[in-house]
């Protein structure tokens, strides 16, 4: 239905204007449908920013060269995200810079944008965060998360704004960093993982500064990528399926208890023989569709830091 009504309005471009015209409707079809509430929801839940950060990195191999991956980001048809993704790591260094935004007509009815750093120490190949900084805007609205660790990796010090409401949340556990790493640390450790095993097979808990939450990986097979207009990768990939499990600071009015119907699934591979393993595509089932997010660009930026 989506398709047929953007053809329609969109079938027929003749002037600049008409396409003004044509996003205004497409905006107000997004609200009376009710599209963009349900997106909304869908961008607050845990499970699609931790599989939207992961998509975009992975440093395994990356032998001292800063890379950039880019990657789009489908929903009910439509290109709805997209991410720009800077990594680098040599044998004792890792530095990350993740930058994400809403795309397309859904940037009409609100606009999202994100920026995720992390950055810390490689110990005999075990990752020891030093610093991870979150900010989102939504709107007017502006989220800002600050996590130091000190030498061991254990979080020193949690600057997030504005404080969430206890009443709104489920309640944190005390002391909820305590044997838990960040998100984008924790991806790098999950592909160097996957690269030596050659499986997926990972257990982790997590703290972002907001939410703490397990996370289960396990190989599922392997699927074979044709060569389309949606990817630049083709060929083989190791499909992961993850599972996530909340252990507090989740939204209650947003929070969804998990389907064990739906799958969550990420693709491993390399996009070139030179290049480190990274997630290629991933799939996403919720309670309005399936996310689906595709590598569309993948380079070398040599060996700087900037």
């Amino acid at each position: 239905m989506y398709r047929l009504y953007f053809k329609i309005i969109l079938g027929n471009v003749l002037t600049s204007t008409f396409w003004l015209t044509a996003f205004k409707r497409l905006a107000k079809f997004f609200r009376m449908t009710n599209v963009y509430l349900k997106f909304k929801l869908l961008l607050k839940c845990n499970r699609l920013i931790f599989l939207y950060t992961l998509l975009s990195i992975s440093v395994a191999n990356a032998d001292g060269k800063k890379y950039r991956a880019i990657h789009s980001y489908y929903f009910g048809g439509f290109n709805v995200l997209g991410s720009v993704t800077d990594f680098y790591a040599n044998k004792s260094y890792y530095k990350i810079n993740t930058e994400s935004s809403t795309k397309g007509a859904l940037n009409l009815v609100f606009d999202w944008k994100g920026i995720v750093k992390s950055e810390g120490i490689i110990k005999k190949s075990r990752l020891v965060p030093r610093n991870f900084k979150s900010l989102g805007r939504w709107g007017k609205e502006i989220w800002i998360t600050d996590l130091t660790y000190n030498k061991d990796g254990q979080i020193f010090s949690t600057k997030v704004s504005p404080l969430p409401d206890a009443a709104e949340i489920i309640p944190l556990p005390l002391n909820p960093g305590i044997g838990a790493i960040d998100p984008l640390s924790f991806i790098l450790q999950f592909v160097i993982n996957a690269t030596v095993r050659a499986s997926c097979k990972e257990e982790v808990v997590i703290f972002d500064g907001r939410r703490r939450y397990k996370l289960k990986i396990k190989e599922i097979g392997v699927k074979n990528f044709p060569k389309t207009r949606y990817n630049i990768f083709t060929g083989k990939a190791l499909a992961c399926e993850l599972k996530y499990i909340p252990l507090g600071g989740q939204r209650r009015r947003t929070f969804e208890p998990e389907n064990q119907n739906n799958l969550n699934i990420i693709y491993l591979a390399r996009p070139s023989p030179a290049a480190p393993i990274i997630p290629v595509s991933f799939s996403l089932d919720t309670s309005f569709g399936t996310l689906i997010g595709h590598l569309v660009t993948f380079e070398s930026l040599g060996r700087s830091l900037k």
